[in-house]
């Protein structure tokens, strides 16, 4: 399930609760006065009984960043100001997407060969990297982890962390990480190295296969 069809369902949801309840109950309103500045807000919800009015927004967790939370605070606070007027954010989770079997990232890392002996490096390198990460996912996950971060380089972190890859392993891996990172943010002059993709495609079979 993607972002819109899980806030799409969420919205639903709770429209259909406010309707339980004796509410009318409008998707996508425009509330009936202006904010500061002139604004008009467009709301996910907004449900009305008597004098009391609920406007409420779903939210995918985790994704506001500071500026967008303090404007949704300015926000609620202009809207709980007017009498029998409540305002709520309503968090969700999203589903993340499945994970690769183990037959498809061993199919990845034979690509992986093959496009290092066409000497193709910079595909090599991303291919490599993608297959470690989805290696590195399945394994921390059979063995009951929580997943701290879903960057590549905290993934090897908690990795070494939990035992699942050699400490003196580490900094060749982080190396290896951190050159994929400058391929994917536009550094294309980075040729790079044979060794660091062997890296990644050896660290991703170790995880694959371990016990």
């Amino acid at each position: 399930m993607n972002a819109r069809e899980a806030h799409d369902r969420a919205v639903q949801k709770l429209v259909d609760e406010y309707a339980s309840k004796g509410f009318q109950v409008q998707k996508e309103a425009v509330l009936p006065f202006v904010l500061e500045g002139g604004r008009r807000l467009r709301a996910d919800i907004l449900a009305e009984r008597d004098d009391e009015h609920h406007v409420v927004e779903v939210k995918l967790r985790g994704v506001r960043g500071e500026l967008e939370a303090r404007r949704w605070d300015e926000i609620a606070r202009q809207i709980r100001a007017r009498p029998g007027w409540h305002f709520k954010i309503v968090p969700i989770e999203q589903d993340p997407p499945p994970l690769p079997d183990p037959e498809r990232i061993e199919a990845e890392l034979t690509n992986v060969e093959a496009l290092l002996d066409q000497d193709r490096l910079t595909a090599a390198l991303l291919l490599a990297a993608s297959a470690f990460e989805a290696s590195a996912r399945r394994r921390l996950l059979a063995a009951g982890a929580l997943l701290r971060s879903d960057t590549p380089a905290a993934l090897a972190e908690q990795l070494v962390a939990q035992g699942h890859i050699e400490q003196e392993n580490f900094v060749p891996l982080r190396d290896a990480i951190e050159l994929r990172n400058a391929v994917v943010h536009g550094h294309l002059d980075q040729l790079p190295e044979r060794d660091a993709i062997q890296r990644l495609v050896a660290d991703a079979r170790r995880l694959l296969h371990a016990a």
